[in-house]
This record gives C-alpha cells, sequence and structure tokens, in this order.
C-alpha cells in the first residue's frame, strides 16, 4: 500500500480509504487507480480480516456437487452470501470425515466468518460454540441453527399422491445408513399414511451410489421384487428417499420390460433442477432450495452480527409435490 501511495503521490489513507470504498477526490481516485495497475498491487484480504478482527469469509462444507440437489443449493447459497457482503469457500467433503474436519481447522485458523455444513457425520461436535455455523439437515448436538426440509411431511405427501391414483399396493426405497434423521423421517412420514391410508406396503433399503456396484446390485434386486409384486398385484407405486435412487430404478425397471408410469408410478424426493426452470422429468417431492438458501444464509449472517437469541433455532422448510412423467396425471 505504501508503494502505491508513492507512486500515486497520495497519502497512505488516501489509498486506504479509495479501497474501502470512502470517497475520494475523482482525480486522486484515477491516480490511485492506475498506481494500483501498473504495481499490480492485491490487497491481503486475510491479513486485514486479523487486524480489525473481522471477516467476510464463510466456508460451505458440503458432501458433492454431483446432484442437482446439490448444485442448485450451492448457487442460492452463494448468491445470499454476496447479497449479504461475504465471499464463499466452497469445500467439498466426498462425505469424508477426516476431510471434514480438516475444514474446520482451517476455518478456525483463518479466523472465518462463520461456516454452513452438510454433514451426516458428527462434523458439528467438532466445531467451537464460538464460531458461527449452521447446519443444514443434520445437527445432533443441538448447539447449532439447523435448517431442514419437511422431511416427514414428504413422506406421508407420497402416500397421498398414491391413493390419489388408487394404488393399493406401495413401496418405500430408504437408504442403509442407519441413523440419519432426514431419511428416517421420510421413511417413517410415508409408512404411517399408508397405515392411515390403509394401503399395503413394503420396504426395502439400498446402499449408497458412492459404492456403484453395490447400489446398481440392489436396485436390480429391488427391480425384479417390484416387477414380481405387479404381476400379482396390479399397478405398484415406488416411494424412492432420492431422486437418484427413483432415476436408476426407473432405468432398471424399463430394461426388465416393465413400463413407468403404467405398470409401476415412481416418486422421488428433492426435485432438483438439471437447468434453471427444467425438472429433471421425474415426479418428485420437491425441496424449497431457495427458501432453504435464504433461512440458512438469513441465520448465519444474525449469528455474525450477535442478534441471535440464546435458543437455538429448528427452521423447516414445506415442500411440495411436483408432477413428472413417472406417475399418472
Amino acid at each position: 500500500m505504501k508503494d502505491v501511495a508513492k507512486d500515486a503521490h497520495v497519502s497512505v489513507a488516501t489509498v486506504s480509504n479509495y479501497l474501502n470504498g470512502k470517497k475520494v477526490r475523482p482525480e486522486v481516485e484515477e491516480q490511485v487507480k492506475r498506481s494500483i495497475e501498473k504495481l499490480h498491487y492485491v490487497r491481503n484480504d486475510a491479513a486485514r480480516a486479523l487486524k480489525i478482527s473481522e471477516s467476510k469469509y464463510v466456508v460451505f462444507v458440503l458432501p458433492t456437487v454431483w446432484s442437482p440437489f446439490f448444485a442448485e443449493l450451492t448457487f442460492w447459497i452463494q448468491r445470499y452470501l454476496n447479497e449479504k457482503g461475504y465471499k464463499m469457500i466452497l469445500s467439498i467433503s466426498e462425505n469424508k470425515y477426516e476431510q471434514e474436519k480438516s475444514y474446520v481447522k482451517m476455518a478456525e485458523e483463518q479466523r472465518v466468518a462463520g461456516i454452513i455444513s452438510i454433514s451426516y457425520s458428527d462434523l458439528n461436535s467438532h466445531v467451537p460454540s464460538n464460531i458461527p455455523l449452521v447446519s443444514i439437515e443434520k445437527d445432533d448436538t443441538g448447539m447449532f441453527p439447523l435448517v431442514t426440509s419437511d422431511n416427514y411431511g414428504g413422506g406421508r405427501m407420497a402416500a397421498d399422491e398414491f391413493k390419489r391414483r388408487n394404488l393399493r399396493h406401495v413401496v418405500y426405497i430408504g437408504t442403509s445408513h442407519e441413523g440419519f434423521s432426514p431419511m428416517i423421517a421420510r421413511q417413517s412420514g410415508f409408512v404411517d399414511q399408508c397405515n392411515n391410508l390403509g394401503m399395503k406396503y413394503e420396504v426395502f433399503s439400498v446402499p449408497s451410489a458412492r459404492t456403484p456396484e453395490k447400489f446398481n446390485s440392489a436396485v436390480e434386486e429391488i427391480s425384479s421384487e417390484i416387477a414380481g409384486i405387479f404381476k400379482k398385484s396390479g399397478p405398484v407405486g415406488v416411494f424412492a428417499y432420492c431422486d437418484e435412487t427413483a432415476l436408476h430404478l426407473r432405468n432398471q425397471l424399463e430394461k426388465d420390460g416393465v413400463r413407468v408410469p403404467e405398470d409401476i408410478q415412481i416418486i422421488g424426493f428433492d426435485g432438483g433442477m438439471i437447468y434453471v426452470n427444467t425438472a429433471l422429468g421425474i415426479s418428485s417431492i420437491r425441496q424449497n432450495v431457495q427458501e432453504i438458501a435464504l433461512k440458512t444464509t438469513e441465520l448465519l449472517d444474525s449469528q455474525i452480527k450477535g442478534k441471535t437469541s440464546e435458543d437455538v433455532r429448528r427452521f423447516m422448510v414445506p415442500v411440495s409435490f411436483k408432477e413428472g412423467n413417472t406417475t399418472v396425471n
């Protein structure tokens, strides 16, 4: 900064004012601009944050961007952080616990403004309570604010949609990951509503799609089971815990010669957008991604500014049913 001031023939304070968006005379502004370009000056924001004890960086920890839901969520999180004057540091964990912890350590060392996390481990138990953090989908500590979709209500909604289509036999396909509360809620909502409506149901589970061979093998077996149910009982409704599983099942059923949606109707969960205003095509329980991102960034901003109450907030975002080509309209 001193070199810029010397080259522009102005004081260091004037350069500082310009860099921080304060008013300087137009002719002086041009001088400073020319000197910055000439000297290729780049401000060290990390050092500045340490000096003034204020950071504008937020670490966003998430498992992957290889899904429409996570990609769309990342877009909106960054959009709302930018509107609030923050910069997002995207940290993809690939569901690796040690990787997640390393991002928390980095956040501590760099004294970032806060953390937004989507973690299916007990990551939050390693985050110091003085670091502003908001969790999406899961927080078992009770220490940090949580934003989640109405997973239980989404399960009930899927059962209702099958009932409206006069399906008497339905199937739920969940994950074999035990203890993951959003998935448990989706299954519980579906099963409870099936019982309320007098619908016969079966429950299957698949391993994570991150183990492709095991996942594909499980989908093949389930497709065969569902085809057998169809032959005995007629049309079947299938509610899959995520769109990815719903898509794989549809493809496998069609390979097996079963028609979708004429014989088997499928509803997924997420309702992700592959392009702006373009859904995946399958019927799905749609998470309101934009609202999740808005509430998350609002809660984090309030924490950073010390405006939160002592009560840790839990915010549940409503879901909706989006008709696609895997259910009969």
